[in-house]
């Protein structure tokens, strides 16, 4: 099935703004309970209504992959999510190596940024979702970037190797020559 990326990308802009909270409480308001203990919604959710996506509860840790997770499954529904981020059930996604990982052994990997792709950052320590992109930046919009959902800009250098996008549904690694604009 082919899944239109402005779907994910809808969703992942629809969070902008989303604050992780200093404790299990009020995880629906974007604002309130505002913290840097890890606590949020998308793990919350996971954790309850799909207990076995991954291998175990995922709230209060980092969370910019379960963000990138929530976004595909509720765009795609559970199994085209799983589909396109090449997750088994019990995975121990949720991480960005585990979850490069599972792309990688799919051959899942490429040269080019795309609409809708997970893109991975540094030494795969954090991830977002491309939302845009041209020939000399990529604007994402990330989980967990200063403890909340941001929209962000980087630009692209000469030098710079673009790897991993997925065939299926477009991955990106970008590594440390990608900069804030």
């Amino acid at each position: 099935m082919k899944c239109n990326p402005e779907a994910v990308i809808k969703v992942a802009e629809s969070q902008i703004g989303y604050h992780e909270k200093a404790s299990n409480s009020q995880l629906d308001d974007f604002t309130a309970n505002s913290g840097n203990n890890n606590w949020n919604k998308y793990a919350r959710d996971f954790d309850e209504k799909y207990p076995d996506f991954y291998n175990g509860k995922k709230n209060g840790y980092d969370w910019c992959d379960i963000f990138v997770d929530w976004c595909f499954v509720t765009a795609y529904g559970r199994e085209d999510a799983q589909r396109l981020l090449c997750q088994p059930n019990h995975s121990l996604g949720a991480g960005c190596e585990y979850s490069y990982g599972y792309y990688k052994d799919k051959g899942q990997t490429g040269s080019s940024p795309k609409k809708g792709a997970q893109i991975f950052f540094g030494d795969l320590d954090h991830t977002g979702i491309v939302v845009d992109f041209d020939s000399n930046h990529v604007w994402t919009v990330e989980g967990n970037s200063g403890n909340e959902v941001k929209k962000k800009k980087y630009r692209l250098s000469n030098n710079f190797p673009i790897a991993q996008f997925s065939l299926d549904h477009n991955l990106i690694t970008i590594h440390s020559s990608i900069r804030d604009a």
